[in-house]
């Protein structure tokens, strides 16, 4: 069975391209424009395997969702992307998430750290 990847992202481009980008790897890829939305993927038990999420969402940002998924002890890696590089956020992703990625950021990058946190090994 494939791995899910959820897609936190307000911007339809970038989360298209992801989830198609996803999909030709074989994830399973499933997306949400909101926090709020996410988190009817993530609470109260993930039902999926790997979180990529914005920080900065419609009503939330990301970093406020992630602490609540640890403060919950969800185990569930996240890769918290932004394209705003500011200290205070990129502390708080160093503590909370499994990577941090600032935008534009490569493709191939991304999809590498997705299959590390999944533990493949692209064979």
């Amino acid at each position: 069975m494939a791995k899910s990847v959820l897609i936190v992202e307000d911007e339809s481009l970038l989360r298209r391209t992801l989830a198609s980008a996803l999909r030709e790897a074989g994830f399973e890829a499933v997306t949400a424009q909101s926090a709020e939305e996410a988190e009817r993927h993530l609470f109260p038990v993930p039902a999926v395997d790997l979180v990529v999420m914005d920080n900065r969402l419609p009503a939330e940002d990301g970093v406020s969702v992630l602490r609540r998924l640890r403060e919950g002890q969800v185990k569930c890696p996240v890769i918290l992307m932004t394209a705003y590089d500011q200290a205070e956020v990129r502390r708080e992703a160093q503590n909370l998430a499994d990577c941090y990625m600032v935008k534009p950021f490569d493709l191939q990058r991304m999809l590498s750290e997705i299959e590390r946190l999944l533990g493949r090994n692209g064979n």
